[in-house]
């Protein structure tokens, strides 16, 4: 197979997918990030009641008519009323009600007068109001923040805390959602050994793991990560076959380059798997190895940390986006320009770096095992073959 673009080869993989549909109710503590399975309508006026938004005295409007600082209004004070009290009483002319913020207005009322407003006499029977008071002042009426009927979230929304709180205003207790898919994770390469034990010659660390499995988890989704496998294509395929049912999608890093241990092209033989594409025409990351098994995409990454994250970024991460019905996980662009020189170079390249105040800050060295450099890495400049780029010079960046 001929390189192919990461834009040629993402769409290879998008045409073959569709999202998951499978949809399940969930506690609203639980759906923080999750994807909204249907519309949702106001089952209630939020507030369901008329209430006060402050203390002080209910009354008709009617009855301050005329009132001035030097001729005031005297009012009986006839009860009180607190946040989460309902004051049924009918109100009889001439009189106010006391009233907390957030309380229930009393029948018959039809505004608020602020308690700093006016002068409390006879122990708090009666009170003297200094100035007219307006039909609706200090008022807010049942539906005045959400009707009963309104749309509050559409179909297909990916759910935030925002969205949460207005569910558990509306009474509701869970939320429909879309299932999440579940992508499995399996590094492999006889030269990975487990973090915590002493490390033997001529071996490394898997940090793979942990950088594409928390990836994963950042973006919103419970990877099923499979114990790291030595370089047997029998082995590996065998552990594929076994688990591919129970996944939506599986990665892979490691041994898809032309060695005489990368293994997943007899993996990908022995499988049967239908082969999308091998290679990119960019680097790094340009080793990538994808098809469709069983109905689900293996993405096979490179082993080198910075090559694997790239090609997570520019496949990867739309694939499970699709999957998921996240819009939100397609590769993002926007022009920045860049804080220092760049020599050109045969290949077209994507070169980690950090946006800061629309700059694009990158480090010296360019490798792609090389991991340190990550850190503080928020996007990846997208740099044309042959281009020598000044600093200045505006370049698209993929936005992580």
């Amino acid at each position: 197979m001929e390189r192919i673009s990461a834009e040629e080869a993402l769409k290879l993989v998008l045409d073959k997918i569709r999202p998951k549909t499978r949809q399940e109710k969930i506690s609203l503590s639980e759906a923080l990030g999750r994807i909204c399975a249907q519309k949702i309508e106001a089952p209630i006026d939020n507030p369901p009641f008329d209430r006060s938004p402050l203390d002080g005295y209910a009354l008709r409007a009617a009855d301050s008519a005329g009132a001035s600082a030097i001729s005031p209004v005297r009012l009986r004070v006839a009860g009180t009323t607190y946040a989460g009290d309902a004051y049924t009483k009918k109100l009889e002319r001439g009189s106010a009600v006391r009233i907390m913020t957030g309380a229930m207005f009393p029948p018959d009322c039809d505004c608020m007068v602020m308690q700093e407003n006016v002068q409390v006499e006879n122990g708090g029977k009666e009170i003297l109001v200094k100035g007219p008071v307006n039909a609706d002042e200090n008022y807010i009426h049942a539906g005045e923040d959400i009707r009963k009927g309104q749309l509050l979230i559409k179909e297909g929304e990916r759910l935030s805390f925002a969205h949460l709180a207005i569910l558990a205003a509306m009474g509701m207790k869970d939320v429909p959602v879309n299932v999440l898919p579940v992508p499995g994770l399996f590094c492999t390469g006889d030269e990975l050994a487990e973090a915590g034990k002493a490390l033997p010659a001529g071996k490394i660390y898997n940090s793979n793991e942990t950088l594409i499995a928390l990836r994963m988890r950042e973006l919103g989704f419970v990877p099923k990560i499979l114990p790291a496998s030595g370089d047997d294509a029998g082995m590996v395929a065998a552990k594929i076959d076994s688990v591919i049912e129970e996944l939506d999608a599986l990665v892979t890093t490691g041994a898809v380059s032309v060695g005489e241990k990368d293994i997943f092209h007899d993996v990908f033989n022995i499988l049967s798997v239908e082969k999308l594409f091998w290679k990119l025409n960019s680097k790094p990351g340009g080793a990538i190895l994808c098809g469709i098994y069983r109905g689900k995409p293996l993405l096979c990454l490179s082993g080198n940390p910075f090559a694997a994250l790239t090609g997570f970024e520019l496949v990867v991460k739309p694939v499970l986006g699709k999957i998921a019905s996240r819009p939100d996980l397609a590769v993002r662009k926007q022009r920045v320009k860049l804080s220092g020189d760049l020599t050109a170079k045969p290949v077209r390249r994507f070169i980690r770096a950090c946006i800061e105040n629309g700059m694009a800050k990158f480090p010296t060295e360019h490798l792609s095992g090389q991991i340190f450099s990550i850190v503080g890495c928020n996007c990846l400049l997208d740099i044309p073959a042959g281009a020598a780029l000044d600093t200045g010079s505006e370049v698209e960046a993929l936005l992580f």
